[in-house]
């Protein structure tokens, strides 16, 4: 059986027989080639990766070298010339990424116990670093080992040690100190849980000028309230679709407050713009829960904005080289987890059978799944380079992206602004949100 390795030193096996790959640039390509699998890689890419701004005259040429070495060690039906570049075929369970891969989306469906062992075996796949073009893949290893602590955590497994270490290497990740808060505080060491959230809060505002993000901080006052959802669940009653994040658990965070509207219901789609001038007549009944729904969603768009302002400082300091591109990549997953959560939550609103309601409703589905669809392109094109992107040209489709998304906002709140300005309650701006 043929099997590729990237989690670590670059390895083929063809045949039974390893692939000798010792010259750098050929390593290069064939990673590449692995991450892209199954699918064309365009020459103009792999020239981009390989010498970045500066390419030789002969790159093209010299490309075109290296993948003829390949294709003779792995096979002429195996890598393939199709235009625009380069496609190399793999088989499934061919390589350790996809198993790694296959084993961590498995645990995120799974109760903590079975996710802990779930993510041990993932963990365990990996044999070092990975090659520097697959530098990314090390962001991948961090989300799982992070999961794993999560999972530790949520199982009652002393991990305090862990997370200390962790939380020591990557200061500035707030899931590590959300986590190790959550164990101090479980393990009967409230004071020191708090005294980390005080130091966290000190860091952040101190190097970053900014505040903990809002996960942290509800984190903090449910520990202050001494909220019961903090309290290790019993083995047996996890909930089989459980969390994303540990934090996400406190006290239902950002959006809880929605109970008080009403049940979850589905969303109604209606666009009709010519009604937007105007509304129709309401009776009172209808405009308490107008009201009711317009202050819930004020809550939602502050949440939305903190969200924005974290996704527009890690794409600051990955053009301004104060972050490295796999850093930010990995600082903005973060901040787009919070921001999907968000999503969800929205899509549970009661939402009052009125017009300019409904309008409202579906307008702001559609504006905030645009924006957050053009960060993940962001996200996916930060995951490719391996060097500061300052000066670098950000990829057309998240342009087009953000132009949508803009739009989408501007058309929200043509709808939203009027009625929150007729109960007395603050307009946004686009890019507020």
């Amino acid at each position: 059986m043929d099997e590729f390795r990237l989690l670590g030193p670059l390895e083929a096996v063809v045949d039974g027989t390893p692939v000798q790959l010792a010259a750098a640039k050929p390593r290069a390509v064939l990673a590449l080639l692995l991450l892209n699998r199954n699918r064309v890689v365009a020459t103009e890419q792999l020239i981009d990766e390989l010498w970045g701004e500066d390419p030789p005259a002969q790159a093209t040429k010299t490309l075109q070298v290296y993948v003829s070495q390949l294709r003779k060690s792995l096979g002429t039906e195996r890598l393939v010339t199709q235009a625009p570049g380069y496609l190399l075929h793999v088989g499934p369970d061919e390589l350790d990424l996809e198993r790694f891969e296959r084993m961590t989306a498995e645990a995120r469906s799974q109760p903590p116990t079975e996710a802990r062992d779930t993510l041990r075996q993932a963990l365990s796949v990996w044999r070092g670093p990975p090659e520097p073009v697959a530098a990314r893949l090390e962001e991948l290893r961090s989300a799982a080992y992070e999961d794993w602590l999560e999972a530790s955590v949520e199982s009652g497994d002393a991990v305090i040690p862990q997370l200390e270490e962790l939380v020591a290497r990557e200061p500035l990740r707030e899931r590590p100190r959300a986590l190790l808060m959550l164990a101090l505080y479980r393990g009967g060491r409230q004071a020191e849980a708090l005294e980390l959230f005080r130091r966290t809060r000190e860091l952040f505002v101190g190097e970053l000028g900014i505040e903990p993000g809002p996960e942290l901080r509800e984190l903090e006052q449910a520990m202050l309230r001494q909220d019961t959802d903090l309290r290790l669940k019993p083995a047996g009653r996890e909930e089989p679709e459980r969390r994303r994040r540990s934090t996400r658990l406190i006290a239902g965070i950002a959006l809880v407050v929605v109970a008080a509207v009403g049940v979850a219901a589905a969303l109604v789609a209606r666009d009709n713009d010519s009604k937007d001038a105007a509304p129709p007549p309401t009776t009172n009944h209808s405009q308490a829960q107008l009201r009711s729904f317009v202050f819930t969603l004020e809550n939602f768009l502050q949440q939305s904005h903190e969200g924005r302002v974290e996704a527009l400082r890690v794409l600051r300091g990955a053009f301004d080289c104060s972050l490295s591109p796999g850093v930010a990549a990995a600082q903005l997953d973060s901040v787009q987890e919070n921001r999907q959560s968000l999503l969800e939550q929205l899509a549970a609103l009661h939402v009052p059978e009125n017009d300019e309601a409904l309008r409202i409703s579906d307008r702001l589905q559609k504006a905030s799944h645009a924006s957050i669809a053009a960060d993940w392109i962001y996200r996916d094109w930060l995951r490719t380079k391996t060097a500061c992107v300052r000066g670098s040209k950000t990829p057309a489709a998240a342009r087009r992206a953000d132009a949508r998304a803009t739009a989408l906002k501007h058309r929200f709140l043509a709808v939203f602004n009027p009625v929150a300005a007729r109960l007395g309650r603050r307009t946004w701006d686009a890019d507020e949100l």
